[in-house]
């Protein structure tokens, strides 16, 4: 990710002028979202994620974009119901929260595969350089139809022009965090300049529909100064958010962390006084030490585990359930395209507790129901925002699984979505109360104008003979 370019860089063509205006305007949007007719989702099998709560023949009702009822349908009082959601015995569980992304990165699925993380990033930097707003609108358009039609309704993404990473969020109805990553390689002009970016982001678009919400980031220790993340932890305290920031990805990363300062990259920031400002959203977290984990459960750091990339980096495996021993909060996030290569929740959660039990050699390691909470509910801790559970008052974010003669019989259901389902087993997702996905497809984004302007900007990043999109037409 090329995390040192200009935010202005980006919007020559004047995206969002007038920051009051265009916080008005949003706010308006997001009250005609949430003002569309109360819901009732019934003939359910709901996980709540409240503990291991069950309930068979259960029902949800939603109105004004929260849940205002959840529980066996016979003990539901109706009131004026306008749309019934009939889900015909299927599972309905809080969607998917993915707590690490680089949304844009769609345009790098497949490419520079094979490679670990120093030599990925070689490659990857020098097309970064060519993606402009449109290019970064586009490729975040498609990375929301994406993830939604995998499950997931809340997104975290650190990346570059986020004046188009905003705008592709807002559009499609997705939830998201979304962050300006702030590095200083270049020195302290680059470093006041990105955060007087990263404080306009927080300016304009935080709040915006009520889904969206604004994160200070750093990006990681070797890319900032410990002058740059102080700076991004005393803004993350004065605005009361936490902060996103990449952790001991590799054991390389940490042993030049060492060379540099004597400590871990968390050690550093134990030493400089920053994990004591505001709470730490740490991706990654491969290469930690015993030291590390105590300092995770003492500062209230949550994990952002991505399986995958890490593991298609040769990145190792991080020690999940050593640090969840401790009694830190672990989520589940999938990285950006480039590293995975796809948005899958389902997929990413499997991967998550198989690999705890393979290098574990237990069995019982990061159950189903542990990695669940992961995916879901502990990500809403981290991000504060009252998703990844279905109770009263919480956000109507849920996903509904078509029952499936491959899912059955259903001796455990926390195990059945964990091991046996998959993003093809979605049938609707909800997002704020709204409905973004019907019949496993995307409804609040033009496929058409999405497809047909991710295939242009292809073309610009990678050249006029590239032919990815020949067997769609375009």
């Amino acid at each position: 990710m090329n995390i040192n370019r200009s935010s202005a860089e980006y919007n020559a063509a004047g995206y969002y002028s007038g920051n009051v205006i265009y916080r008005r305007v949003l706010r308006l949007f997001g009250a005609f979202e949430r003002c569309s007719m109360t819901q009732l989702i019934i003939n359910a099998l709901l996980l709540t994620m409240n503990g291991r709560e069950v309930i068979p023949d259960g029902c949800i009702e939603v109105s004004d974009g929260r849940i205002s009822y959840v529980g066996k349908y016979g003990d539901y009082t109706p009131r004026q119901t306008y749309s019934i959601i009939d889900a015909h015995g299927g599972i309905v569980m809080p969607a998917f929260v993915n707590t690490h992304n680089h949304l844009a990165m769609t345009y790098f699925r497949s490419f520079a595969s094979d490679l670990p993380l120093d030599r990925w990033l070689g490659n990857i930097w020098p097309v970064e350089d060519k993606m402009d707003e449109e290019i970064l609108y586009y490729g975040s358009l498609v990375a929301c139809a994406e993830a939604m039609e995998h499950g997931t309704a809340c997104v975290n993404d650190m990346y570059m022009g986020v004046d188009a990473n905003a705008r592709a969020c807002i559009e499609s109805g997705i939830r998201a965090c979304i962050s300006r990553p702030i590095v200083d390689t270049d020195g302290p002009d680059g470093l006041k300049r990105r955060m007087e970016e990263s404080r306009a982001l927080f300016s304009k678009y935080d709040g915006a529909c009520g889904r969206i919400r604004v994160i200070p980031s750093a990006h990681a220790e070797y890319t900032c100064s410990p002058q740059a993340l102080l700076e991004v932890y005393a803004e993350a305290e004065r605005i009361n958010r936490p902060v996103h920031i990449h952790i001991s990805e590799t054991q390389s990363e940490v042993e030049q962390c060492v060379k540099r300062h004597g400590t871990t990259p968390l050690g550093l920031l134990d030493r400089i006084g920053a994990l004591s400002k505001a709470p730490t959203l740490a991706a990654h977290c491969v290469a930690v030490t015993p030291e590390d984990i105590s300092l995770m459960k003492q500062y209230n750091v949550s994990v952002l585990h991505n399986p995958c990339s890490n593991l298609k980096l040769a990145s190792g495996v991080a020690p999940i359930e050593e640090m969840r021993g401790a009694g830190v909060n672990i989520c589940i996030g999938t990285d950006g395209n480039g590293s995975n290569n796809n948005l899958d929740m389902f997929r990413e959660t499997f991967a998550a507790s198989l690999l705890q039990k393979g290098i574990n050699k237990n069995a019982s390691a990061f159950d189903a129901f542990a990695a669940l909470e992961a995916a879901t509910v502990n990500g809403g801790k981290a991000l504060s925002t009252g998703t990844g559970i279905l109770k009263k008052d919480a956000p109507a974010d849920i996903m509904l699984l078509r029952p499936s003669p491959f899912q059955m019989p259903l001796h455990d259901p926390f195990a059945s979505v964990v091991y046996s389902a998959e993003s093809k087993a979605l049938d609707t997702l909800m997002v704020n109360g709204r409905i973004t996905v019907r019949d496993g497809h995307c409804v609040t984004i033009d496929r058409d104008y999405a497809l047909n302007g991710f295939a242009k900007a292809v073309r610009r990043i990678f050249g006029n003979d590239f032919e990815a999109f020949r067997l769609f037409g375009r």
